[in-house]
């Protein structure tokens, strides 16, 4: 047995006890946080790969609407020939501009 600076008695057994169950419930929470780790890395490496696949598709999708919007500018010029030609012309000019053509 010790004394302490109180002078309570201490046996050893039971500071060797308390320490036993200290260092098993760090073990245990160690553990568990790193389980914890262990499931947020993957988490994390999930959602990584979920991220890349949609910013793939997101340059996909970019480079489609880049795409259909350079042919609407298409379509509106040829509309607007259309309507330069058939609309504004006059039909003699019209006439001539086919019998040219061919």
């Amino acid at each position: 047995m010790e004394q302490n600076e109180n002078g309570v008695l201490v046996h050893d057994s039971e500071i060797k006890s308390t320490l036993v169950q200290i260092k098993q419930y760090l073990e245990t929470d160690i553990y568990n946080l790193r389980k914890q780790a262990n499931a947020k890395d993957t988490e994390i490496k999930t959602l990584r790969e979920e991220l890349e696949k949609l910013q793939h598709l997101m340059e996909g999708n970019r480079q489609l609407i880049n795409k259909l919007i350079g042919d609407l500018s298409k379509l509106q010029n040829d509309v607007e020939w259309y309507k330069r030609t058939y609309e504004k012309r006059s039909l003699l000019g019209t006439i001539r501009e086919k019998i040219f053509k061919k």
